[in-house]
């Protein structure tokens, strides 16, 4: 029996794209050392926790083993709820559960302290700018509120301040997430993706994006 099979993983934090490749990272690997594990994903729109409380102690039909993903599943006002009160039955499940979160609020932080193995928190750099450098927090909020000349003037600036595309996309998604902008959000994360696999320039898909902000 393999040990990290029985554990609660968290990846959270304002930098949600670098959360989520390494809670994807985690389960492709899980996954591909145990791969008779049923493996079974719960978001915010197929939150169930019924569902989540038949993974705490249940055996797949072919396996011993369950890897659960918890994939913000806070987005969901009910799953925000009852997240907390169920991280210990998480902790203590003889499954796997890894959960990638945003930014977390007070109550499921003291439960994740208290409960999980391994927190990794993932943070946007925030530092204002400085000797003419560049703050991409501006471009963030040019981009959410639809000023599309404003936008591309300022991601210009921030390529020539050295500014790096993931950096630039990982900031803009926080944005879209802070302002609930679900379309922005799953474009930015494709387009990062994208951008890695090589199908595409990452920079030159960052600038087609923020000069149709306003569309």
């Amino acid at each position: 029996m393999i040990n990290d099979l029985d554990m609660l993983y968290v990846f959270h934090g304002t930098d949600i794209v670098t959360a989520g490749d390494k809670a994807r990272a985690l389960v492709a690997s899980l996954r591909a050392k145990r791969p008779d594990a049923s493996f079974e994903k719960l978001d915010g729109d197929s939150w169930n926790e019924s569902a989540l409380q038949g993974h705490l102690g249940g055996q797949g039909l072919f396996s011993s083993k369950y890897i659960v993903l918890l994939d913000r599943v806070t987005e969901n006002t009910d799953a925000k709820e009852s997240l907390p009160g169920l991280i210990p039955a998480l902790q203590e499940s003889p499954n796997v559960f890894i959960v990638l979160e945003g930014k977390l609020n007070a109550e499921l932080t003291r439960a994740i302290d208290k409960n999980a193995e391994k927190s990794v928190e993932c943070e946007l750099r925030k530092e204002p700018a400085k000797d003419g450098g560049f703050n991409v927090f501006a471009l963030a909020d040019a981009v959410a509120k639809r000023d599309s000349i404003r936008a591309w003037m300022l991601y210009r600036q921030a390529v020539e301040s050295g500014s790096e595309p993931e950096q630039i996309v990982g900031m803009l998604f926080w944005k879209a997430k802070t302002v609930e902008d679900k379309k922005l959000a799953r474009e930015l994360v494709t387009l990062y993706h994208e951008g890695h696999r090589g199908r595409r320039d990452l920079e030159l898909g960052i600038e087609r994006l923020v000069l149709t902000a306003g569309r």
